[in-house]
């Protein structure tokens, strides 16, 4: 029965990946032959608003055409736990998002590495972009996640969108107040494990661990914090899901 759940999902929301990859790729390639910014500014550009982007596409198709379309009844009908089919619509629309990124992320390294002069860089260079993409990874995953649970039950499509931008918002307004009162004043000191915590409870600082951190504890305790948030959340949305199905 699962099995057949995933083919349904997959039926329905293929052409988003397939859609996804071609513009993220086409997206790129334009960034990378106009010149208009350098390469290392593209790929930033390619992790952070294409997961966004893609992410929160993505995060609109997932629950709500469920209620538009008033198919939660036969999904009730079929002798299959509810947290099994919430986690099958989840899994396959972050498939949407997850998958362009790692073939975007792959053509930009393997682009990067034909281009060295100097020898012995590649492999370097190549752990940065596959470090880059899982923390892109882990941020669109996030916001995906935050967007679909924390949407209002029986939300429609516009305004699981509608969600997904006043997250995007609380994340940039959280970066800005903190940065100022925690990142200012101890740029000379350095940053407490409590003030890297209360940093780090916003996705947008899976970005920050692409630089190699050599407290392990510390990096450690900021991946087990997200992954609490990231359980919380899920766990909320798929309260809210047994409750409507």
């Amino acid at each position: 029965m699962i099995k057949s759940i995933l083919w349904k999902e997959w039926r329905e929301q293929q052409w988003k990946l397939a859609f996804g990859t071609v513009m993220l790729l086409f997206f790129t390639g334009s960034l990378l032959a106009s010149r208009i910014v350098s390469d290392n500014e593209v790929v930033l550009i390619v992790w952070l608003f294409g997961g966004f982007l893609l992410a929160l596409y993505s995060a609109m198709g997932v629950f709500a055409p469920e209620h538009s379309n008033k198919t939660t009844t036969f999904l009730a009908s079929k002798p299959l736990e509810a947290w099994k089919v919430f986690a099958c619509k989840w899994f396959v629309g972050w498939l949407n998002f997850a998958v362009p990124l790692m073939i975007c992320s792959l053509v930009l390294g393997f682009t990067t590495i034909r281009g060295i002069k100097y020898p012995g860089t590649g492999p370097r260079i190549m752990g940065m972009d596959i470090s880059g993409t899982l923390g892109a990874i882990a941020l669109s995953t996030m916001f995906y996640t935050l967007t679909c649970c924390l949407a209002p039950c029986k939300s429609s499509e516009a305004f699981v969108g509608f969600t997904g931008l006043i997250v995007f918002f609380a994340m940039i307004i959280h970066i800005t107040i903190f940065s100022e009162i925690i990142i200012t004043p101890s740029y000379l000191t350095g940053l407490t494990l409590f003030q890297q915590m209360i940093l780090f409870i916003n996705p947008l600082f899976w970005i920050h661990l692409i630089k190699p951190l050599h407290d392990t504890v510390y990096v450690s305790v900021l991946i087990l914090e997200q992954a609490t948030v990231f359980s919380m959340v899920l766990w909320f949305g798929l309260r809210k899901w047994q409750r409507n199905i």
